[in-house]
């Protein structure tokens, strides 16, 4: 199992980032759990642990966002880990 961590820097903020990765991960019934947070400097972080080829899909969807984002830039992180720490995905306040 790996852990993907993702910091997205743009026009993040406003604009439903957050609920459209939820929306998109369980619409697409892709096997990740971890959540998404709004961060104070602007960004939206995403925790999320699953199958490489999940991870993959999740990352291209944040490369573009919702209709109303404009991503500028992400940095990923990719770690092996050997148990999911969550139970599902969801935005954390």
């Amino acid at each position: 199992m790996l852990q993907m961590t993702l910091i997205i820097k743009g026009k993040v903020q406003r604009v439903g980032f957050r609920y459209s990765v939820v929306d998109f991960v369980v619409s697409s019934k892709l096997p990740i759990v971890g959540h998404v947070r709004n961060m104070p400097d602007g960004t939206v972080h995403v925790l999320a642990q699953g199958d490489i080829e999940s991870l993959k899909e999740l990352h291209r969807f944040c490369t573009k966002g919702p209709p109303r984002a404009e991503v500028r830039e992400v940095n990923e992180d990719l770690i092996r880990i050997s148990k999911p720490e969550y139970s599902e995905f969801i935005v954390v306040d």
